[in-house]
């Protein structure tokens, strides 16, 4: 398994935003530090509390910092755009990163922005237009036309193509099996927001296990693996790793509540609930802990969180830690690297890492403290996914 950071980015409207971006930044680099695979940015232009609108240049400037990780767009949002200059744009990136650019691509669910750009009534037919557009202009090596409802071209091709070849795509905030079904199909990563639940009932909304079912349809239709399409599935939980439970729900309780305060404002309470005729009143940050559910607590508690929801779910490629800016950095610092130290090895073992288990499992035999539960409950092998 693989693991990466989502940020909106998420900051208050009184907080000093320019401080704001070089923090982020400063948490993209760490992530490299501390063995991410990958950090995505997201966009948007209205609503006062996502504050970046041009995911783009930001991460040009993140990869000047940065070596290794790979940077997603989280994404652009393709019925603001002209999709021959998104794909220009994301071609150019791919070689100012070196090859470490994931193309991300949503259909820019937030109302404000939506407004703004006097999308609300055709959101769905443009990305549906675009994005097939933006595909075939980043791997199309001679010019072609293109006569759309929304956009139109004549005989475009890319001068800069890019550098990967091809170019991952990656696609976010679906809420149709389609859509699943078209990124097993077509070999793109999906990827399921934080608010999705793992099961539910089959007449309520698309849950994760639907989702990776549809994955499955989709790859089975092109004659490909659906594991290996699973593979490119991303997951993404909130995320927070402290001494306990108890210990991380306090750290989270201030910060989480004026953050759901403006989901719920957006209207999406009802995504949130396990029951949506129920009052946006039982939104706790101990409700959502428990039914969304978050990945909170200690090492072991989050090992166990994430065993119970690949066993819901089926296979994944990439859990995605949802990065709110929740707390300060030394606190986000602390999370991540107990995340990174003591829960990721759990579920991307390597041979050396069982080698030196079977070692001190000799040195410890008969001890009352050795060795730990969450050590144990999953199989001593290198995980094969």
């Amino acid at each position: 398994m693989k693991f990466g950071i989502f940020s909106m980015p998420e900051h208050v409207p009184w907080e000093n935003w320019t401080l704001s971006y070089d923090l982020d930044l400063e948490k993209i680099q760490t992530a490299e530090l501390l063995g991410f695979d990958e950090f995505w940015i997201g966009e948007h232009h209205a609503g006062g509390y996502e504050n970046v609108p041009v995911p783009d240049y930001y991460i040009a400037k993140a990869s000047a910092l940065t070596s290794r990780i790979k940077l997603g767009t989280g994404t652009i949002n393709l019925p603001y755009h002209d999709p021959f200059l998104v794909a220009e744009r994301l071609a150019f990136l791919d070689h100012l990163t070196h090859g470490r650019l994931i193309a991300g691509f949503g259909g820019g669910g937030l109302p404000f922005d939506q407004a703004l750009f006097g999308t609300a009534d055709t959101a769905a037919e443009r990305f549906e237009e675009a994005l097939p557009v933006v595909a075939q202009l980043l791997d199309a090596v001679e010019p072609f036309s293109h006569d759309g409802e929304f956009w139109q071209f004549k005989d475009r091709e890319l001068q800069v193509r890019p550098l990967q070849d091809p170019l991952p795509i990656a696609v976010a905030g679906l809420r149709s099996p389609g859509k699943y079904e078209l990124c097993g199909r077509n070999g793109y990563g999906a990827m399921s927001m934080y608010y999705v639940r793992p099961d539910g009932p089959t007449d309520g909304p698309l849950t994760l296990r639907t989702q990776g079912e549809a994955i499955d349809r989709g790859a089975k239709e092109a004659g490909r693996d659906p594991l290996e399409a699973r593979r490119d599935w991303r997951i993404l939980r909130e995320v927070y790793v402290a001494d306990s439970k108890k210990a991380a729900i306090e750290e989270l309780r201030e910060a989480a509540r004026r953050s759901y305060d403006y989901i719920i404002g957006l209207g999406a309470g009802a995504l949130l609930k396990a029951d949506p005729t129920e009052s946006d009143d039982v939104l706790t940050l101990e409700y959502l802990v428990e039914n969304l559910p978050m990945i909170v607590g200690s090492p072991e508690d989050c090992i166990r969180q994430i065993q119970e929801l690949r066993e819901q779910v089926g296979s994944f490629g990439t859990l995605v830690l949802n990065d709110r800016n929740w707390v300060t950095a030394d606190k986000w610092r602390r999370s991540n690297e107990l995340f990174m130290r003591y829960v990721a090895p759990a579920f991307r073992r390597s041979e050396e890492q069982v080698r030196r288990r079977r070692l001190v499992d000799g040195v410890m035999e008969g001890s009352e403290i050795w060795p730990p539960s969450w050590w144990t409950d999953r199989p001593v092998v290198a995980d094969a996914d």
